[in-house]
């Protein structure tokens, strides 16, 4: 029997795809968790959904306050709800520790300004592009945009990030680099960028975690159930 750092509905999670020597990464949702296997996003790939074979494995990694957690799984078919196409893999019989997470992430929906920060003979910034965060944390964020407004962006690149914390605090300005860059499990015309702040004070990451624990508090509270 799994304990309390198995998986939960709604969860976003990373499924991985060994391709040889390759490894492509997916953003994806669970949708269902049931006794017959664990029912999430089948992932697009350039505006198609992936081939999915039947007894491939594949590897889920999801996250906790404490931890990143992973395990071995494999496809068991393919289904649909309604018109989400989704997969439906094998429920895992133990899962592997493999790192502490530093800060707790928090699923949310949130409006966020980026400014490619451009460096030739002065400093500059791009024109702004807006995005929406799909998770916070006060070590940095994913963001979502369509991928349109995102061309030419690359990973590695550092770009500012401006915020606000429920009206409350404003994030001005907040420098991050672009960790990845992957396709959106949701929207096939958008991509989401994880970006990992690289200068915030520390008193705007304490306002950050207080923040993400004040939320999941309420949202427990108001409905029945976890942030995200």
């Amino acid at each position: 029997m799994l304990g309390p750092n198995f998986l939960q509905i709604r969860d976003r999670v990373e499924l991985r795809v060994s391709h040889g020597d390759s490894v492509s990464v997916f953003d994806v949702r669970v949708q269902d968790i049931q006794p017959d296997g664990i029912y999430i996003d089948r992932p697009i790939i350039d505006k198609r959904l992936m081939p999915a074979r039947i007894g491939s494995l594949i590897e889920i990694q999801f996250q906790r306050q404490d931890a990143t957690y992973r395990f071995n799984t494999r496809i068991l078919r393919e289904e649909a709800i309604g018109l989400l196409p989704i997969l439906v893999v094998e429920r895992p019989r133990e899962l592997e520790r493999i790192q502490r997470r530093e800060h707790f992430r928090l699923d949310i929906e949130m409006p966020v300004r980026l400014h490619r920060l451009q460096r030739d003979k002065v400093e500059r910034l791009s024109p702004a592009i807006t995005g929406t965060a799909v998770d916070l944390s006060a070590g940095g964020l994913k963001l979502a945009a369509s991928e349109d407004v995102l061309k030419g962006l690359e990973e590695g690149e550092r770009v500012l990030l401006s915020f606000s914390l429920e009206k409350l605090l404003s994030i001005f300005r907040v420098e991050a680099v672009v960790l990845k860059i992957l396709p959106d499990s949701r929207r096939d015309d958008y991509l989401v960028l994880m970006c990992r702040f690289t200068d915030i004070p520390k008193e705007l990451q304490e306002e950050i975690i207080v923040h993400n624990i004040r939320y999941q508090q309420r949202y427990r509270v108001e409905k029945g159930g976890r942030a995200g």
